[in-house]
C-alpha cells in the first residue's frame, strides 16, 4: 500500500505543472492564482482631473455627486441620448461576458450601451427601458461579440447613453469576463504565424521520423547481420557520438549548412536529424534478437540483402520502430536549439522557437501563452496515444534477451 501511495504521489507531482498549464489556459486575464474575472472600467472616486481623462461626457456635463462616502455620476435625461464614454484604450472585448453597473433613475428612461472601435465606428448592443426607482439596482447586460460588426479586437470606448426624463445616477461600471473561456486558444490560432509554426514543426518532425526509421534500420541491419573488419570499433564510435553535446556540433553544422546555402530552409532542420546514434543502437539490439534462420531461409529463396531487410526483418521490427519513431518525433518537435540557430525568418520558425519568442513578438499574457503551450503539446499526446501499445511492447521485448 505504501508503494502505491508513493507512486501516486510522484505521478501527481509530475503531472501538476501540466495541470496548471491547462487550467491557466482557460483563464480570461491574469493567471491561475490572480484571475481577473471582473474588470473595473472606471472609478468615480478618483480626482476629477484624472476622471476627465478616462471618462468622456456625451452631449452633457460630467456631474459628480457624493452620497454616504460613495461618489457617482448623475446624468440629466433629455430627448436626445446623452451619457458617458469610459475609455478602454485599445481593448479586445471577445472575453467579455457582460457589462454590469449600478443605476438609479427618477423617471422612465431608455438606456442603450455600445462600443466604439479605434476606427471611430460605433455600434450598440443593447437598448432597454428602465422604470423609475428610488433605490439603486444592479443591471447586467449580456454581450455577444459575434453579432458586432466593429473591430472587437481594438475597442477604444464603452458608451452608456440615456434618453427620457428626470435624472439617472450611474456607479460601479465593470466588465465581467467569461470563465472558463476558450478564447485564448482561438486567439493563438488566429495569430498570423502560429499555424505556420505548427506546419514547420510537423514537416520537420515527420521527415526526421521517416529518415530515422529507414536509415537507422538499414545501418543497424548491417551492424547486426554482417561481418566485416572493425565492426565493433565502428559501432563503438557511433555510440561515442551520443556523448557529444549538441552545443558542440552546432557550429560545424551551421558552417556546413551555410556553405550549402541551406540556412533558413527545411533541409537545414531535417538533414542533421535523419540519422541518430540512438536509433542505430536501438534497432541493432532489436534485430540481433530476431532468428538468423529467417535471413537464411530468405537467402535460399533468392532474396538479396535489401529484400531480406525490407520484407523480412523490417516488418518484424515494428515494436522497435514504434519506439524509435515516437522518440524521434518528441525530440524533434521539442527541439529549440537547432531551429533557433539555423533559421532567420519567422516563416521558418518551429513551434518551440515560436513559443520562446511569443512574449517578445506578441502582447504577453500568461493565459494565451499557456494556451499556445497546450496546443503545442497536443500532437505529442496524440502520437503517443496512437502508438502506445506498440511502444510498450517494443520496450518489453527489447528488455528480454534470446
Amino acid at each position: 500500500m505504501l508503494v502505491y501511495s508513493i507512486l501516486i504521489l510522484f505521478l501527481f507531482i509530475s503531472l501538476f505543472p501540466t495541470f496548471l498549464m491547462l487550467i491557466t489556459s482557460f483563464v480570461p486575464e491574469g493567471d491561475l492564482f490572480n484571475r481577473t474575472l471582473v474588470k473595473i472600467v472606471t472609478d468615480f472616486e478618483v480626482p476629477r482631473t484624472i476622471l476627465l481623462n478616462r471618462v468622456r461626457p456625451l452631449n452633457t456635463t460630467l456631474n459628480l455627486l457624493k452620497e454616504e462616502n460613495n461618489t457617482f455620476v448623475r446624468l440629466e435625461a433629455k430627448a436626445d441620448f446623452s451619457g458617458i464614454a469610459p475609455s478602454l484604450g485599445s481593448s479586445d472585448i471577445n472575453r467579455i461576458k457582460s457589462v454590469r453597473f449600478r443605476v438609479r433613475n427618477s423617471g422612465p428612461v431608455t438606456l442603450r450601451m455600445g462600443f466604439k472601435d479605434i476606427r471611430e465606428k460605433i455600434e450598440y448592443f443593447v437598448e432597454e427601458l428602465l422604470e423609475p426607482g428610488e433605490k439603486w439596482k444592479d443591471v447586467d447586460f449580456k454581450l455577444d461579440t459575434r453579432k458586432l460588426s466593429i473591430d472587437v479586437l481594438h475597442v477604444s470606448q464603452l458608451r452608456i447613453e440615456v434618453s427620457g426624463s428626470g435624472h439617472v445616477d450611474i456607479d460601479d461600471v465593470v466588465l465581467v469576463n467569461r470563465y472558463p473561456t476558450l478564447y485564448n486558444f482561438v486567439k493563438v490560432l488566429r495569430d498570423d504565424y502560429f499555424g505556420r509554426y505548427l506546419l514547420n514543426s510537423a514537416i520537420v518532425s515527420v521527415s526526421s521520423v521517416l529518415g530515422n526509421l529507414f536509415f537507422c534500420s538499414m545501418v543497424a541491419y548491417v551492424f547486426a547481420r554482417k561481418r566485416f573488419r572493425f565492426k565493433e570499433l565502428l559501432f563503438s564510435l557511433v555510440l561515442a557520438t551520443m556523448m557529444i553535446p549538441p552545443q558542440v556540433t552546432i557550429i560545424p553544422t551551421f558552417i556546413l549548412m551555410k556553405k550549402l546555402a541551406l540556412i533558413d530552409t527545411y533541409w537545414a532542420l531535417i538533414l542533421p536529424n535523419l540519422v541518430t546514434p540512438f536509433g542505430i543502437f536501438l534497432m541493432r539490439q532489436y534485430i540481433e534478437q530476431l532468428p538468423v534462420e529467417l535471413d537464411n531461409a530468405a537467402f535460399v529463396d533468392g532474396a538479396n540483402d535489401f529484400q531480406i531487410f525490407w520484407h523480412v526483418l523490417l516488418p518484424l521490427s515494428k515494436p522497435a520502430l514504434a519506439v524509435l519513431g515516437i522518440n524521434t518525433f518528441i525530440m524533434t518537435w521539442n527541439d529549440l536549439f537547432y531551429p533557433l540557430i539555423l533559421t532567420t525568418s519567422r516563416q521558418m520558425r518551429t513551434i518551440q522557437v515560436g513559443l520562446a519568442l511569443y512574449q517578445k513578438l506578441n502582447v504577453f499574457t500568461w493565459p494565451t501563452l499557456m494556451a499556445a503551450s497546450t496546443i503545442a503539446g497536443i500532437p505529442i499526446i496524440v502520437v503517443f496515444l496512437i502508438f502506445e501499445k506498440k511502444i510498450i511492447s517494443g520496450i518489453l521485448e527489447g528488455a528480454v534477451k534470446g
